[in-house]
């Protein structure tokens, strides 16, 4: 897939739809732009809280860990810091 974009005034592109797509963007997501040794840009998206969870949900469940070392959740880490930051 290729397609071309203009860089505006103030430095900024536009991804094409079908390539936002295709990397799961949503509006106002973070990404990293990197250049590789060929000079090449490169996207990484990072990965959201939802895959994360189904990433660890996969391993915890092929592994044999106590539950008092599995940690916490994503879900458990983002309700205590917003507890956290509603304190302040």
């Amino acid at each position: 897939m290729t397609y071309e974009s203009t860089i505006t005034s103030k430095g900024t592109i536009t991804i094409a739809a079908p390539l936002r797509k295709a990397l799961g963007l949503k509006t106002g997501q973070k990404v990293r732009l990197s250049i590789n040794k060929n000079r090449h840009v490169e996207i990484d998206a990072g990965t959201s809280i939802e895959e994360f969870e189904k990433q660890r949900e996969k391993i915890l469940k092929k592994t044999k860990i106590p539950a008092k070392l599995k940690g916490l959740s994503a879900r458990e880490l983002k309700d205590i810091a917003a507890k956290e930051m509603s304190k302040k």
